[in-house]
C-alpha cells in the first residue's frame, strides 16, 4: 500500500517507493525528480521563476529545484541515475496591463528547464503550458507520472 504525500505551493518533499507525490498546479510548475536505482524521488512546487531577497528558498525555481537535488543525493541518490519530469505552468489568466505576469508559467517553465539542465539532470517528460490546471500523481514505484486536466489523464512512464 502506497502512501500520498500532498506537496502544497512552494514545498519540497522527498520519498522513496511505494509513496506517491501529489500536487494541483495551475502557473505553477510540479518538478519531479527521480533516481531510478534507489526508486527514490522528489517534487518541488515552484510558485515563481527567481528568488526575491528575503523569500521562502521552496517558491522559487532557481532556489527550490537544487534543495530538491541536494536532498536526493544527500539521501544516497547519485545524479547519474536521476531523470525530471515537469507539469503545470499554464496560462490561467488572462491581462491587459501585465504582460509579465501573464506569462509567468512560462517563465517558470524556463526557469525549471535552465536549472535541471544546469545540474546535467535530463527531463524526460514536459507537459507544461496550455491554458488548464493539472493535478500530477509522481509514483516512486516506477517513476511514472499521471497527469490530469481539464477532464483528460495521462501517464507517462519514461525513466
Amino acid at each position: 500500500m502506497s502512501t500520498l504525500i500532498n506537496i502544497g505551493v512552494a514545498q519540497v518533499g522527498t520519498a522513496s517507493s511505494p509513496a506517491v507525490l501529489r500536487t494541483i498546479l495551475g502557473s505553477c510548475i510540479g518538478v519531479c525528480v527521480y533516481e531510478r536505482m534507489k526508486k527514490m524521488g522528489g517534487m518541488a512546487h515552484v510558485l515563481l521563476p527567481s528568488t526575491v531577497q528575503g523569500g521562502k528558498p521552496e517558491k522559487y525555481a532557481d532556489t527550490a529545484i537544487p534543495m530538491l537535488v541536494e536532498r536526493l543525493l544527500a539521501d544516497g541518490c547519485k545524479k547519474e541515475f536521476m531523470s525530471a519530469k515537469i507539469a503545470g505552468g499554464a496560462s490561467m489568466f488572462t491581462f491587459n496591463s501585465s504582460v509579465a505576469l501573464a506569462q509567468i508559467g512560462e517563465r517558470n517553465a524556463e526557469m525549471a528547464r535552465a536549472v535541471l539542465a544546469k545540474y546535467g539532470i535530463p527531463i524526460v517528460i514536459d507537459d507544461t503550458g496550455g491554458n488548464a490546471g493539472r493535478v500530477i500523481d509522481f509514483f516512486l514505484e516506477d517513476g511514472r507520472l499521471k497527469v490530469k486536466s481539464a477532464g483528460e489523464e495521462k501517464i507517462y512512464y519514461k525513466l
